[in-house]
């Protein structure tokens, strides 16, 4: 199956919309990220008798794309949604959610700049920049506050041995940026519903049902 630079989902819902938008930016402004993906699922398998846990990306068709560090896959990135997601509300009000999450980004140096440098420092910068600067959130919002650099806590959750592996030593590096992201739920009304104007309601009475939202209109039954 052929990856997409990019992958999508055709109808996000949530902090899935907020992850597609800086999905998007993030290709536009790293031309050097091979794929820019999406939430990750983390799943578990038994090797040895020991429970393995690794970063998936779900394709389709019961089919996964193991997200763990392979050169195959190029320059890229993922998401992980941590735990616990904080939902609050009120009568007549779209639910608001928050979680923590994880911006996860692994390369390959020797494609960035061609050079041997090594100046991880600059490509974790223009990273940062790409998400602080450069991403439009059309719904929700999001907050990164912390940044991961030592193998053990870029995929912190996984049972990736960097001992075994070396898959943060040249020319490959990884960072992961965390924070909170948060979106309102959308609320659309039952079909027995009546949406209209504020201004249009002048004669409201006990016998009617009605709710405020955050768009100012009255959804009356």
């Amino acid at each position: 199956m052929e990856l997409k630079r990019i992958t999508l989902r055709t109808r996000p819902i949530l902090f899935d919309r907020v992850i597609q938008d800086i999905q998007q930016s993030l290709a536009t402004s790293l031309p050097w990220l091979d794929h820019s993906f999406g939430r990750c699922e983390r799943l578990v398998k038994m090797v040895n008798g020991r429970r393995l846990y690794t970063p998936n990306l779900y394709l389709g068709k019961d089919e996964y794309l193991p997200l763990a560090p392979d050169q195959n896959l190029g320059n890229y990135s993922f998401f992980v949604i941590d735990e616990p997601e904080a939902v609050s509300w009120e009568i007549g009000q779209n639910a608001l959610h928050k979680t923590p999450f994880s911006l996860i980004v692994w390369v390959d140096m020797r494609y960035i700049d061609g050079t041997d440098e090594r100046n991880t420092e600059d490509v974790k910068d223009r990273i940062f920049k790409a998400v602080r600067d450069n991403v439009w959130v059309k719904q929700g919002g999001f907050s990164i506050n912390r940044v991961y650099n030592k193998a053990e806590n870029v995929f912190e959750g996984f049972s990736l041995d960097e001992v075994d592996n070396q898959f943060l030593m040249s020319p490959f590096c990884g960072w992961r940026f965390s924070g909170e992201m948060w979106i309102r739920e959308d609320c659309e009304p039952p079909q027995n519903y009546l949406i209209v104007e504020p201004d249009e309601v002048l004669w409201i009475t006990d016998k009617l049902t009605y709710n405020v939202y955050s768009d100012s209109f009255w959804v009356i039954r």
